[in-house]
């Protein structure tokens, strides 16, 4: 296992290319290789088509693909093949990982997955890091989020079933995915997950207010995106529209033999601007779009992490609570002993148990309360520490991944209007050309 003071930040490489050139490839795509002796589980959730993943782009150099001397590992995932099949066709990746750890037997792995094994490595990494922020799986246009974060996360980069992940031979992963929790981790893991209990009595101010500000964040976002959305298909019709209007002046200037030169440079200005919109309206679901998706789907994440901490603190409540009361009951019992009030002329058709009955049995009870009570203590303060660290970390990673994303918008916006202005200011130049010279002739 790594140190777990030394870095382990992965690099992940995912190479880009047009998705038609991708769709080319696996028209030739060779069955024969489909019906190997390799074969993939099937899964209830259904692969995503190969469309969707037009931001992963295979790239054969592999001499790309190199260790930095800040890490240890590295992972690629490129060349998306489809797979056709009787009952299904799904989309396989090659993942290649270069890594220098210790509890790697080799050097260099080449493996294929799935989108489902993706969903399965995630679903693991969950059950085994409760507390830990793992990142939802993205959107089914790029598996590069998900690994990307993941792969920077001391501890969840050292998971078994992460390794499994990038090792394993075909095999033994669809073998190893077979396998069933035991029942009493499956209830132990759900009840915590799926509590039900009424508001907390000491509330967290620390984590109190991490709650509000990301329900505060994801507002905005979902503003930004809901708005950006309604902007982007305004502009695809009025790209429409600018493409019905730039014609009108070609075939006017040729029925305007004193105007043909500027009503041919305003189309031509019209035309460029056409283009430059388009390309905004085209670069809209990789700017914007989809990465804001991700992220509102990652603050989900982080505020479904923070509700399981709540459901520990509400067991060490509930606990303590219980322990306080049958403290409680001792302490009047005793009372009673010491003082006992006489009962008679009182009749029972049931006898009732004494007061020796009932120390004895929370002598016995209040032993295990105290101790469910430090188990629970001691989860808690695991959780906290956990997910206190997590949150650090994110909001590191949540700055640089906003920071990107904000400045991608505005570099797509600077182009556009660059491009804009660049049309007309040409105009602008030809007509004060033109205007010049008629001048110069009317003198």
């Amino acid at each position: 296992m790594a140190n777990s003071n030394s870095s382990a930040v992965i690099d992940v490489l995912v190479e880009n290319k047009e998705i038609s050139s991708i769709l080319r490839d696996n028209q030739q795509f060779d069955h024969s290789s489909i019906c190997s002796g390799s074969t993939y589980d099937n899964s209830l959730v259904q692969s995503p088509s190969i469309e969707s993943f037009s931001t992963i782009h295979d790239i054969e150099n592999l001499s790309e693909l190199n260790m930095d001397e800040n890490s240890d590992l590295c992972v690629k995932i490129d060349n998306p093949q489809k797979h056709l099949e009787t009952l299904e066709t799904f989309i396989t990746f090659r993942i290649t990982t270069r890594v220098a750890r210790i509890e790697f037997t080799e050097n260099e792995y080449v493996v294929r997955r799935r989108y489902n094994d993706f969903l399965w490595l995630r679903q693991k990494l969950v059950e085994c890091h409760p507390f830990c922020i793992v990142p939802p799986l993205p959107g089914k246009h790029s598996l590069m989020g998900q690994l990307d974060r993941v792969t920077q996360h001391p501890i969840l980069s050292c998971n078994e079933h992460f390794k499994l992940f990038l090792t394993a031979k075909q095999s033994d992963f669809n073998l190893s995915r077979r396998q069933k929790l035991p029942v009493e981790h499956k209830v132990r893991t759900l009840s915590h997950a799926n509590s039900t209990h009424a508001i907390l009595k000491n509330r967290h101010i620390e984590f109190d207010k991490t709650k509000t500000y990301l329900g505060t964040l994801a507002e905005k976002l979902s503003s930004i995106e809901k708005i950006s959305n309604r902007i982007n298909k305004e502009r695809s019709e009025y790209v429409t529209e600018l493409n019905n209007f730039h014609p009108i002046f070609t075939t006017w200037a040729t029925t305007e033999p004193e105007l043909s030169g500027m009503l041919q440079n305003i189309g031509s200005a019209v035309e460029r601007g056409s283009a430059a919109q388009n390309a905004l309206v085209q670069s809209y679901n990789s700017t914007i779009g989809n990465p804001m998706k991700d992220f509102l789907a990652y603050i989900d994440v982080v505020q479904e992490t923070i509700r399981k901490r709540e459901s520990y603190q509400y067991a060490y409540e509930v606990s303590i609570e219980e322990l306080n009361k049958r403290h409680s009951e001792k302490d009047k019992l005793i009372a009673l002993a010491q003082n006992p009030v006489s009962t008679t002329g009182s009749f029972s058709l049931w006898k009732q148990p004494s007061c020796d009955d009932k120390l004895e049995k929370l002598g016995m009870c209040i032993p295990q309360l105290l101790k469910k009570v430090e188990s629970n203590q001691d989860n808690l303060e695991c959780a906290n520490e956990s997910l206190r660290s997590d949150l650090q970390r994110w909001q590191l990673e949540k700055t640089q991944c906003l920071k990107k994303i904000l400045l991608d918008f505005v570099q797509k916006q600077i182009n556009y209007y660059q491009a804009t202005v660049s049309a007309w200011e040409y105009v602008a130049s030809e007509l004060n050309q033109q205007n010049g010279s008629t001048k110069s002739n009317a003198k």
